[in-house]
């Protein structure tokens, strides 16, 4: 079977960390800073580093960082994991959702524009921020959007869960937000063998430490200067990702590459837009939409071939009761893309011949 996502375990990765930890510390290690600074280096950004717990924790800390008693809402998109949502709404916030491009699944420019053209004076008031979600690792017109947020003074943020890696004009796109996180999740580009995530700043790393250590800082744990949770990263889990780090642009290429290979397979029809010459993708995920009333047929018959397919987001997540906007926009085309959106797999650890052989199944079936 082709899975779509395969674990990843190096046992030796493990046999050198018991050597590692003879001279370093399970919590607060001194790895983690190591890690925080190579990744600074590979990334090539400009921006703080500070690792957490999870990418979902990566967010929270950010709003918590962001956070204005007298503004409390922010325009996201509505097709994500449910994080992205469930995070602000768990602080109390409120949320509008933006649609999607229609050849596209990132946040529409044109349509965020429109809206905030047209916004409600009590609403507008209240907009604090933008949480633009990098789905799949795929991105938009940073540039624009950043004039977008300025000129309505609106914080950006970057959800760059599925993107590390991902460029724009040849930055990464870290570094075109205000405040951007990821995550470590096993099935992301860089992965840890359990949760991480780790936030992009400009400022505020003081105030960032004291909230993720319970209000406390490193060398003085008997004064709250802050109101925090516990959210660090292992020092184990760093030592992992520091060692897989000199892997990741290795890694990215080898992905680009398996998703040239496929797009050559498919039907233009079946494939998403091409991204412009300005945006270089991770290649996180190779999605394509089928016919609405083909896709349970080809997921049994990409089964049947030991093929294992996707479905990601399937539902919208303002359609959940608990995640409903404050403000209702129009979302055509990310419902369509609900019943359309697939998802093969691509990962790094398969062959040439794997990819191959999703390709040909993909034209061998009957849409």
């Amino acid at each position: 079977m082709i899975k779509f996502f395969k674990q990843d375990l190096n046992k030796s990765i493990f046999i050198k960390a018991l050597d590692n930890f003879k001279n370093d510390l399970w919590v607060n290690g001194k790895i983690i800073n190591k890690f925080e600074n190579n990744l600074k280096k590979t990334l090539k950004i400009q921006q703080k580093v500070s690792t957490c717990n999870s990418g979902s924790d990566a967010l929270l800390l950010t709003l918590l960082l962001d956070k204005n008693s007298k503004k409390d809402i922010y325009i996201t998109t509505p097709i994500s994991y449910l994080a992205s949502s469930s995070i602000p709404r768990f602080l109390g916030l409120n949320l509008i959702y933006i649609d999607v491009e229609k050849d596209g699944y990132i946040m529409c420019l044109k349509e965020l524009e429109k809206f905030l053209n047209k916004c409600p004076i009590q609403i507008q008031k209240r907009l604090k921020g933008i949480i633009n979600v990098e789905l799949f690792g795929a991105t938009c017109n940073l540039i624009k959007l950043k004039k977008i947020a300025y000129k309505n003074n609106l914080t950006l943020i970057g959800d760059c869960a599925q993107s590390l890696g991902t460029k724009f004009k040849n930055k990464s796109t870290i570094s075109y937000y205000d405040y951007s996180f990821t995550s470590f999740y096993p099935t992301k580009v860089l992965s840890c063998y359990g949760d991480g995530g780790a936030v992009f700043l400009k400022k505020n790393l003081n105030k960032l430490n004291l909230l993720k250590n319970n209000g406390h800082s490193f060398k003085d744990k008997s004064t709250c200067k802050e109101l925090g949770i516990n959210s660090r990263l292992d020092s184990i889990q760093a030592y992992i990702l520091n060692n897989k780090l000199k892997n990741l642009n290795k890694n990215i290429a080898l992905k680009t590459k398996f998703h040239k290979i496929l797009r050559k397979f498919i039907e233009n029809k079946y494939n998403f837009s091409k991204f412009k010459k300005e945006i270089k993708s991770n290649s996180y995920v190779f999605p394509v939409r089928v016919p609405a009333k083909s896709r349970s047929k080809f997921i049994k018959f990409m089964r049947s071939k030991k093929v294992e397919c996707k479905i990601f987001y399937n539902k919208l997540i303002p359609d959940n009761k608990l995640l409903k906007p404050i403000f209702k926009t129009d979302l055509k085309n990310a419902r369509k893309l609900t019943k359309t959106l697939v998802c093969l797999p691509s990962h790094n650890e398969l062959k040439i011949k794997d990819i191959h052989k999703i390709g040909n199944l993909f034209k061998e079936f009957n849409f």
